[in-house]
């Protein structure tokens, strides 16, 4: 059997390690450093009687608020129990029967579109582009016959990104062959101010678009389980609020959501701490004898190593018995057992595991 443990499972590694939980330096689930923002904690302090009451059934504030935040027009934004229930649900509406999706990627996308009893295709970004994706190979196996293209952006595990020239690029091709587009952007805020990845100020234009975002990444919040997706497609959107259970957003939810999409301060503080240290991180990897580090826009690294004989679980096994978590990357579509991920976290942390990947690897 294949050794694959999900990023997020760390009760798994602690029964598996007989570690304790709280001892386990997470570096595989992606999650922002920064925690919670301390406007949140104060709300739900001060709020907490808000669980005596149902939400407002339409999100009306909690869609405004989001809007706000990322641009997008609140007629057109759904709110959903994480972003995985939005992913299960779109991809569900559109109910594809063949599909392309931009690979390696997170595995929730082939799922989703094998519950819908649909035929899919990966389309391989290729280790020799650093897996950057190559548009004009993309563009040439659309046709009339796909119903679905999904695509990561930023890419987990890569890191890699489409510009939203391209992204536009990519939508009218697909509106010529009347295929959906679904990109997942819940590493967008993480990258540069100066690099525009985003596809949300293209949904006006695309009704053939879903842009899905979440919170738990960027925000610290992966148990509140708040996620939205902006589409402007009447009818692809009317068919997953029928599918919705009523009241899917809780209350807590509502409450942050509202809150933490007006913290502008914690939003600085957040990129640029991401930023400053994946420039800081990468400047370090570069040097590395033995270790490939690919170019990111997002919050952790995909490297390859290079050292002859060690492979991603001997490096994954040697750092968990430093009570150290990373992912071991393997059981990634087209990624061998010489890739590992890890997500920036603190900088006395990062310098820790900086430390102990030179001494494996060299």
């Amino acid at each position: 059997m294949k050794y694959t443990i999900h990023g997020g499972d760390v009760d798994l590694i602690s029964r598996m390690y007989g570690i304790e939980k709280e001892k386990i330096i997470n570096f595989s689930g992606n999650v922002s450093p920064m925690g919670l923002p301390s406007s949140v904690r104060n709300v739900i302090t001060n709020n907490i009687d808000c669980i005596c009451e149902y939400p407002d059934v339409a999100y009306l504030s909690l869609k405004e608020a989001i809007g706000e935040y990322s641009g997008a027009n609140p007629k057109n934004i759904t709110v959903g129990n994480g972003s995985t229930e939005l992913i299960s649900h779109f991809i569900a509406a559109v109910n594809p029967q063949k599909s392309i999706v931009v690979s390696p990627a997170y595995s929730e996308y082939i799922k989703e579109i094998k519950n819908c009893g649909g035929a899919f295709s990966l389309f391989e970004l290729q280790e020799k582009d650093d897996f950057i994706l190559n548009i004009d190979e993309l563009l040439k196996i659309i046709d009339s016959d796909t119903d679905m293209l999904v695509l990561c952006n930023p890419n987990n595990p890569t890191g890699t990104y489409v510009t939203e020239e391209n992204l536009k690029i990519i939508l009218q091709k697909c509106r010529e062959t009347d295929t959906f587009v679904f990109i997942d952007e819940t590493y967008v805020e993480f990258a540069d101010d100066n690099v525009n990845i985003s596809g949300v100020a293209l949904t006006d234009e695309f009704d053939n678009l879903c842009v899905i975002r979440g919170t738990s990444k960027f925000f610290c919040c992966p148990g509140l389980r708040l996620g939205y997706a902006i589409c402007s497609n009447n009818k692809i959107c009317d068919t997953v609020n029928g599918r919705k259970d009523s009241w899917s957003v809780n209350s807590f939810a509502e409450l942050c959501g509202k809150t933490m999409f007006k913290d502008k301060e914690f939003i600085k503080n957040s990129r640029s701490f991401i930023c400053s240290e994946r420039k800081r991180i990468c400047d370090i990897l570069i040097d590395f004898k033995n270790i490939y580090v690919y170019k990111t826009q997002s919050n952790f690294f995909l490297l390859k190593i290079l050292k002859e004989g060690v492979t991603s679980k001997d490096v994954f096994d040697k750092l968990i018995k430093k009570n150290i978590l990373i992912r071991n990357a393997e059981d990634f579509p087209f990624l061998s057992d010489r890739f590992i991920r890890f997500c920036i976290l603190l900088k006395d942390e990062n310098d820790m595991l900086l430390n102990e990947l030179r001494k494996i690897t060299e």
